[in-house]
């Protein structure tokens, strides 16, 4: 029997957990304006994460925020949060054993769950995305997924392979 990964990438990790976490004071209005998780480093705060509208804007993971407000001058900060970001992977690493016998963080923002032998429960590799798929987009969580025979095939196939 060959082994099946599959390899679960949240692009928006930090920035789903964030909009979740503030989601009764944004009312639903996240993406309208631009918006980063910054921390600071000894030049000054540095972006982690940004939202849609603030990608859209020219904000990049890694930019210095002073660079980035030169580009929108708009943008609204928030600090962000790596501890609780790796917490809240691992509830997820756990919740994602529904899907197989194991599972494993792939820090900073990524799973892989060991399908081999399990997909046939599902309909197949398709019903078994689905579900995955599904049950993500229920806790509105941006996902990439792909499955492989090893991890690495996996998560290059997951982080740069088709949508």
């Amino acid at each position: 029997m060959t082994r099946r990964i599959l390899s679960l990438w949240l692009p928006a990790l930090a920035m789903d957990r964030w909009r979740l976490a503030h989601v009764d004071e944004l009312g639903g209005e996240d993406d309208t304006q631009p918006r980063v998780l910054i921390s600071d480093t000894a030049h000054g705060p540095r972006i982690e994460a940004a939202n849609r509208t603030g990608a859209m804007a020219g904000a990049r993971r890694g930019m210095m925020l002073a660079d980035a407000r030169t580009l929108c001058p708009a943008l609204l900060t928030a600090p962000a949060d790596p501890a609780g970001n790796l917490a809240f992977l691992e509830q997820l690493a756990v919740w994602a054993m529904r899907w197989g016998p194991w599972s494993a963080m792939d820090p900073p923002d990524g799973l892989l769950v060991d399908v081999t032998a399990v997909p046939h429960l599902f309909g197949g590799e398709g019903g078994l995305l689905d579900d995955v798929h599904a049950g993500f987009a229920r806790r509105k969580l941006a996902l990439r997924s792909a499955f492989a025979p090893t991890a690495g095939s996996a998560w290059a196939c997951a982080h740069y392979g088709r949508a």
